[in-house]
């Protein structure tokens, strides 16, 4: 086991390899890595889950951080089990992925709704169901219509879109942090409104 006591699963989702690295749809991959990085840990593959995971302990709690690497579309093939094992419940599951329909800069944190399309989100409600909280980080629609869904967001963000995601880095955190530490409910009321630093 990986955590002796009952723990908080936070899921980034994204594609693993340096290939993917910078895409839009690794998001969720980058935010959770600067939390990682801001708590002073650091990932470690675990083979039987296909994912790279560590535990922390924040706000009195205990979490398990972790990073499937069975690429998005497949994102939830673990999850259950990984669950079961770790004693993490669903209802207190944390998901970050990217966002198409939040421009670059906005956020939008949400529970048991639709999976709006992204196969990520879907395979992780097939796996463990709905019922969990979502931090989704803004990508922006595509502005060439012709430009086909797939290759949008496995394309890396422009230089401006990139220092806009530098400036909302601690704004994504502090809204994971109270995620964390707050729940859900109060989280929402506080962050889920337009942030002026947005393209």
């Amino acid at each position: 086991m990986i955590c002796q006591v009952s723990c908080v699963a936070i899921i980034g989702l994204g594609n693993p390899g340096i290939r993917y690295a910078e895409t839009r749809h690794n998001l969720g991959f980058w935010l959770i890595d600067k939390f990682a990085q801001s708590q002073k840990v650091s990932f470690r593959e675990k083979s039987q889950y296909c994912s790279e995971i560590v535990k922390v302990n924040y706000s009195n709690k205990s979490f398990m951080l972790v990073k499937p690497l069975t690429y998005m579309n497949e994102s939830g093939k673990f999850l259950k089990n990984l669950l079961l094992k770790n004693n993490c419940e669903v209802s207190e599951t944390i998901i970050i992925h990217d966002e198409i329909t939040l421009p670059v800069g906005r956020m939008k944190i949400s529970k048991s709704n639709g999976d709006g399309g992204h196969n990520g989100v879907k395979s992780v409600f097939s796996a463990i169901g709905n019922n969990l909280a979502r931090l989704r980080l803004g990508i922006g629609q595509k502005r060439n219509p012709s430009m086909d869904l797939a290759d949008y967001v496995l394309s890396k963000f422009a230089s401006e879109e990139i220092q806009i995601l530098q400036q909302q880095k601690e704004n994504f955190l502090d809204a994971l942090k109270s995620l964390m530490s707050e729940g859900i409910d109060r989280s929402m009321n506080r962050y889920n409104q337009t942030s002026p630093n947005t393209i």
